[in-house]
């Protein structure tokens, strides 16, 4: 068996230059240690990326627990804004909102909101005329017993920062002027 190996060993190098069977022996150990340094090489690659997603993963739970921390922060600025909302209601629209003539709003608390009788779904408007209302939130300002344009038209800079902060919408109903709109529907300038 070792002639065997032997014979075909002799056969490769009879095919080749007498130069090039030395040369032969001369890259065997750089190949392999090329083959070392490349699985050396994706080791240390692999346990860089551990490092690195430990690293990440650490940053973004210490990024958690500090906001966590810092709760009692962010309400005080939610709060803040709300009575900027709530002042700018009061002053910038009180000639919109106050017009003299105007019925002034029933909005029931949604705690005490019964079913929608026959008679007062028949009365009710389509909230949905107005800009900003889709829908779901006409469903949801009939559940407060709001249905009439009437009942938006006569709404008070206090009635509109009271609904707002319910809907939790930001002061939204004022940047779509609801008001304003309920009363084009109505047909009142």
């Amino acid at each position: 068996m070792a002639e065997d190996a032997k014979n075909r060993s002799d056969a490769w190098t009879a095919l080749m230059p007498n130069q090039a069977i030395a040369a032969v022996n001369l890259l065997t150990p750089p190949l392999g240690a090329a083959a070392a340094a490349s699985a050396m090489g994706l080791g240390i690659a692999s346990q860089m990326w551990g490092f690195w997603a430990g690293a990440m993963a650490g940053a973004f739970g210490a990024n958690l627990k500090t906001a966590e921390a810092d709760g009692s922060r962010v309400s005080a600025d939610v709060d803040d804004l709300k009575t900027i909302i709530r002042g700018t209601a009061a002053t910038a629209s009180a000639d919109v909102l106050e017009a003299p003539a105007r019925p002034k709003a029933v909005v029931v608390d949604t705690a005490s909101v019964q079913p929608a009788t026959p008679d007062a779904s028949a009365q009710a408007n389509d909230l949905k005329r107005i800009s900003g209302i889709g829908p779901k939130l006409e469903q949801v300002l009939n559940g407060m017993g709001i249905r009439t344009y009437a009942q938006i038209a006569g709404w008070t800079a206090e009635d509109v920062a009271r609904v707002d902060d319910e809907l939790k919408f930001g002061g939204r109903i004022l940047r779509d002027d609801w008001v304003g709109q309920a009363n084009l529907l109505m047909g009142k300038p």
